[in-house]
């Protein structure tokens, strides 16, 4: 099962350039404190960025799950954010990254 041996955590070129730190520590956060232990999570989860009435919105789904989750944060959201975002987890090594990222591993 994927995302129970972290052996390090990374975000990609292309995420750090285009998301604050804090939004970054987010899916961290979602993952460890609402996904692990309540879901078996395959090794590609997939984030989509909402606008919620100027706040971000987190949703969330994998493949496997018929579920699709939304996780409501306060932080203000940026229509130049991207849309979607990948986490991977390799082994151990769990990565955020873009789509287009994840299509050249």
């Amino acid at each position: 099962m994927a995302f129970t041996n972290t052996r390090g955590r990374y975000a990609s070129f292309g995420v750090v350039t285009s998301l604050p730190d804090d939004i970054i520590d987010n899916f961290w956060y979602i993952i460890d404190n609402f996904l692990k232990g309540v879901f078996e999570l395959d090794e590609l989860l997939r984030f989509e960025l909402i606008n919620n009435k100027g706040k971000m919105t987190f949703r969330f789904s994998q493949e496997s799950l018929a579920t699709v989750i939304s996780f409501d944060f306060n932080d203000t959201f940026n229509p130049f954010f991207p849309r979607e975002i990948f986490v991977t987890d390799n082994n151990g090594k769990e990565t955020i990254m873009l789509p287009d990222e994840y299509a050249v591993m």
